[in-house]
């Protein structure tokens, strides 16, 4: 999901509907902050010895110790405010930082979000690694195989 698939499925939601954020471990906390938004640009070498270049972007949350959840429109209103003012931060990959009680920060995938009774629920998704040069391979699938038998590939299995 981008920054502007988030906020074009915000829209389309009841702007004062509270928007709670929920990872496995639960809710994050009501009165949550968005601390910032960023875009990266990243150049990687993987165990193949391939290089790449992307870029994406993070929407950094605080967790709440009280008060009330973020509306749609308001949380819609700062997120669109800062694609206008960071060129390319709209269309590449969103992923959401966050750590229960602020101690141990994570990344997490953002799924859509979803009107559910009176609030909009945003799944926040474990992330896993992944051996870059392999095709998707299953979860339980041996890492030995990932890289093949090149002998550059001295990093794997």
């Amino acid at each position: 999901m981008s920054l502007s698939d988030l906020v074009e499925t915000l829209q389309a939601l009841p702007s004062e509907a509270p928007v709670v954020f929920l990872t496995d471990e639960g809710e994050i906390g009501a009165g949550y902050h968005v601390t910032e938004l960023k875009l990266s640009h990243v150049t990687s070498i993987d165990c193949g010895t391939r290089i790449a270049n992307w870029s994406e972007a993070a929407l950094q949350l605080l967790d709440g110790a009280n008060g009330r959840h973020m509306t749609v429109g308001k949380l819609s209103a700062i997120l669109g405010q800062s694609m206008s003012r960071v060129s390319g931060l709209a269309t590449v990959p969103l992923k959401a930082e966050f750590a229960h009680g602020n101690e141990g920060m994570q990344l997490y995938g953002i799924d859509t979000p979803e009107l559910t009774g009176a609030k909009v629920i945003v799944r926040l998704t474990q992330l896993r690694a992944q051996c870059k040069p392999a095709p998707e391979m299953p979860a339980n699938q041996n890492l030995s195989s990932c890289c093949g038998a090149s002998p550059q590939s001295q990093c794997c299995g």
